[in-house]
């Protein structure tokens, strides 16, 4: 009787304690606008940006001061890429002046020996200047030039080869014996929005959760002249795990079918890679959601005033980012930002999604990250308790 008389009053104030905090949600706009129309539009946002997934269709100037048919058919080589248009310049100067005004991005000098050196067995070459401020126009003008000059140097040695005796099939092996076959995994279409937004739209569900569990309780300190939280709220000290339970189960309704929208719906919309299963995704989100919302209601001792739960939201942003392994591989962090990156839920949430959903991983490959998802949240479960009674001790 005792164990049914506890668990019907557990239940009784973790349904109130919910109802609350969801009225609480749904009648701050503040609140409002951060969790519910940003956590549905910031992903629309993200996915539109980039869109066109690649940087194509480039303007480069091109400088041919040899001026022969086969400098032309050279260069009309590297404009039929997908990567390049060209744009003929008079000279260097000119060039210069136009990458300035950025109306081209790169330039390429074909020298004036340029045909007589190829046709006398001579080492000729092409220069090109690019703009290194944006790294995806480098690589991608590089690129293009690299494809064209290789292919070029290819049918250059066959002619020469060919014209010394040797059969097509002899000439081509030795003209290239070792050959290079590229395939592109899991992004096959190299793009960016591929490799970059699944990522950032686990860090969205982050932060948005993050800001909004610190604005509600920046604004319920706020509200008290000694920055407690009402003891309306908390009735007993003892009965502190209650209240952080109701709180966090109101976040874990709501972002439950915010997150099923943006982890599950939002890449199929887009043509983002989705390859895991719903269930799958599920299983990951459970344990993530939960851990976010630990660690933000741990942070919220931290949180006096409304104001201080947006400057610790942009403050963690940036870290989030290069911390989750996006921008950077983490093989390659240094020891100790490989282990600050592991307080955060966000590292290995974004790692388990981009696993199983970017890479087609089965769930068993992410077992460290679930694990560690799961130990995140029984964690921080505690320390939001130490973290409660403190504010109102």
């Amino acid at each position: 009787m005792k164990v049914l008389r506890f668990l019907k009053e557990f239940i009784s104030e973790l349904i109130a304690i919910t109802r609350k905090e969801l009225k609480t949600i749904f009648t701050d706009s503040g609140v409002l606008l951060i969790l519910i129309i940003a956590g549905f539009g910031y992903p629309i946002l993200y996915s539109t940006v980039y869109l066109n997934e690649s940087v194509d269709e480039i303007p480069v100037g091109i400088i041919d001061e040899c001026g022969t048919s086969y400098s032309r058919s050279f260069a009309s080589k590297i404009d039929a890429t997908r990567e390049v248009a060209l744009e003929s310049c008079v000279n260097m100067e000119d060039a210069i002046n136009r990458m300035k005004k950025r109306e081209i991005h790169g330039i390429i000098v074909i020298p004036k020996e340029f045909s007589k050196d190829i046709q006398t067995g001579k080492q000729t070459v092409v220069s090109l200047y690019v703009n290194m401020a944006t790294f995806f126009i480098y690589k991608n003008i590089a690129m293009a030039c690299n494809y064209v000059m290789l292919n070029e140097n290819k049918n250059i040695s066959l002619q020469r080869l060919s014209a010394d005796g040797l059969t097509e099939q002899e000439a081509l092996q030795s003209a290239e014996p070792l050959r290079n076959k590229m395939n592109i995994l899991f992004n096959e279409g190299n793009g960016f929005a591929s490799f970059f937004v699944p990522g950032v739209l686990v860090l969205v569900i982050h932060q948005l959760l993050f800001l909004g569990i610190g604005m509600v309780s920046g604004t319920r300190r706020e509200e008290n002249s000694n920055h407690k939280l009402s003891e309306e709220e908390i009735p007993h000290k003892k009965k502190v795990q209650r209240y952080i339970w109701g709180q966090g189960f109101a976040y874990f309704l709501i972002y439950l079918l915010i997150g099923s929208y943006i982890l599950i719906l939002v890449p199929r919309i887009f043509g983002l890679p989705h390859y895991a299963s719903a269930w799958d995704i599920y299983r990951l989100l459970v344990p993530f959601l939960l851990a976010v919302i630990f660690f933000s209601q741990t942070c919220s001792v931290f949180i006096r005033n409304r104001e201080t739960g947006m400057v610790m939201f942009l403050f963690f942003s940036v870290i989030l980012l290069f911390l989750s392994g996006l921008t950077w591989p983490v093989s390659s962090f240094p020891a100790f930002w490989k282990w600050f990156s592991y307080i955060f839920p966000g590292t290995f949430g974004v790692q388990g999604y981009i696993k199983i959903n970017c890479m087609g991983s089965d769930f068993s490959v992410i077992r460290p990250e679930f694990i560690a998802l799961w130990t995140q949240a029984i964690f921080y479960f505690i320390t939001a308790c130490f973290s409660y009674r403190y504010i109102n001790k």
